[in-house]
């Protein structure tokens, strides 16, 4: 798939996809006390805990933006 493409339908993700409660749960508990957490590959956001400061790094400029999360814009990097 190339850049272009991926950008293009992830745009409109956000909007149709939401988080599974099992596997936000599992994440929870995988990060354990930890307070910071960088979301590599962030996308969407749907994902990231509320209660901890978070820094999103999307390498795709369509999650950049994110999607009505609270963190705002992901810091983006090109890794290819």
């Amino acid at each position: 798939m190339t850049a272009e493409l991926y950008d293009t339908i992830g745009r409109t993700y956000g909007d149709t996809r939401h988080a599974d409660p099992r596997v936000a749960a599992a994440i929870l508990r995988a990060l354990g006390d930890a307070r910071t957490v960088l979301n590599v590959g962030a996308g969407a956001g749907n994902y990231e805990p509320v209660d901890r400061e978070v820094m999103a790094l999307e390498p795709a400029g369509c999650g950049a933006g994110g999607s009505g999360t609270r963190r705002g814009a992901a810091v983006r990097r090109r890794l290819v």
